[in-house]
C-alpha cells in the first residue's frame, strides 16, 4: 500500500533541512508520497494524510498555543507523529521536575512561575543560566555571572511576563553533553555535544546551533537515557525522541532534556539513518492501518 506522508515544517523552512529532505527521499524510495506542509498554513488539509511526521517545526516554542492547537486538530484527522499527548507534555521542560522526586538525576534547577512574585532566585551569587521552561534549545539560555544579578532579575521577569515558567540552573562551567536517539523505541546512536556554542547561539532560521563530536555512550549514560524513557507507555513508543544529558564534573551523568518534537536527530552519524527513521514511520502507519 502506498501511503501519502506530510512532513511537517515551518514557513521559515517550507522546503525542509537537508534532514527533511533525506527523510522525504527515503520514504519516496520506498514507494511512498512524502511532502513538506507548513505547519501554520491554514489550507493545507491535514487529512488528505495517513501521517503527519513533526520535521522541521522550529518556532513551535515561539507559537505554542497555536502549535499545540494545531497538534490536537491535526491528530483528529491524520496519525501526527509525534503524538500530539507525548508532545504536549515534554514540550514544556516542567516535566523534570516530575523526574527529579521519581529520583532520576536532572540538572539542579529551580523553576519560578509566572505567580511566584519573587525575581530573586537561589543562583545570583554565582554563574548561572536563565532560561523559559517552553524553548527549543540552549539557544534560548541566557548565561549570566556573580555580577550580573540585575540582568540576571530583567532576564527573569521578561520571560515571566510572557507568561512563561522560568528555569534557573547553575552553569558548571562543564561543556561536555550528550545526546542518545531512540527510534520507535530503539535505541539508534549517540553523538557529544559543545554545550558552551550552543548557550544563546542560534542560525538565521530561529534554529538551535548545535556544535556535534563523535561519541560513545557511557553504561551510565545509556541505563540513565533508558530510564528517562520508562514513563513512556513502551506499547506505543515515540517515533523518535533525543535523550541530552550532561556531564557533571566528577563525570556523573544528569538529564537535560529530553526532545520529542523538531529534534535535531543528526541522522547522518548512523549508518542508513533516514532509511531506519522512514521504514519506523511506515511500520506505525501499517500498525494503525491494521
Amino acid at each position: 500500500m502506498t501511503y501519502r506522508i506530510a512532513l511537517a515544517t515551518s514557513a521559515a523552512q517550507p522546503d525542509l533541512d537537508a534532514s527533511g529532505q533525506g527523510i522525504q527521499a527515503a520514504l519516496k524510495a520506498a514507494g511512498h508520497e512524502a511532502e513538506a506542509a507548513v505547519w501554520t498554513d491554514s489550507a493545507v488539509d491535514w487529512e488528505q494524510f495517513d501521517a503527519v511526521v513533526l520535521t522541521d517545526v522550529w518556532d513551535y516554542a515561539q507559537r505554542y498555543d497555536d502549535f499545540l492547537g494545531w497538534a490536537w486538530r491535526a491528530a483528529s484527522q491524520s496519525l501526527v507523529l509525534n503524538p500530539e499527548p507525548l508532545v504536549r507534555w515534554y514540550a514544556d521542560k516542567r516535566y523534570l521536575r516530575d523526574y527529579e522526586s521519581e529520583g532520576l538525576p536532572i540538572v539542579p534547577t529551580e523553576f519560578i512561575t509566572v505567580h511566584d512574585a519573587t525575581l530573586d532566585h537561589d543562583y545570583l551569587g554565582v554563574d548561572h543560566l536563565v532560561r523559559p521552561s517552553i524553548s527549543g534549545g540552549l539557544n534560548e539560555a541566557f548565561r549570566y555571572g556573580p555580577g550580573d544579578a540585575e540582568a540576571s532579575r530583567a532576564k527573569l521577569e521578561e520571560i515571566k511576563s510572557g507568561g512563561n515558567t522560568v528555569m534557573v540552573s547553575p552553569y558548571t562551567g562543564s561543556a561536555e553533553g550528550v545526546s542518545l536517539v531512540y527510534l520507535g523505541g530503539e535505541f539508534s546512536h549517540a553523538f557529544g555535544r559543545d554545550l558552551s556554542a550552543e548557550i544563546a547561539g542560534e542560525s538565521a532560521d530561529g534554529r538551535p546551533i548545535e556544535v556535534v563530536v563523535d561519541a560513545e555512550p557511557t553504561a551510565a549514560e545509556r541505563a540513565l537515557a533508558d530510564a528517562a524513557l520508562k514513563p513512556i507507555d513502551p506499547a506505543n513508543p515515540p517515533l523518535y525522541v533525543r535523550v541530552d544529558l550532561i556531564r557533571t564534573a566528577d563525570d556523573t551523568p544528569v538529564i537535560l532534556e529530553l526532545q520529542v518534537v523538531q529534534s535535531n536527530l543528526h541522522l547522518d552519524r548512523v549508518a542508513d539513518g533516514v532509511g531506519v527513521f522512514a521504514r519506523k514511520v511506515i511500520e506505525r502507519i501499517d500498525s494503525v492501518k491494521a
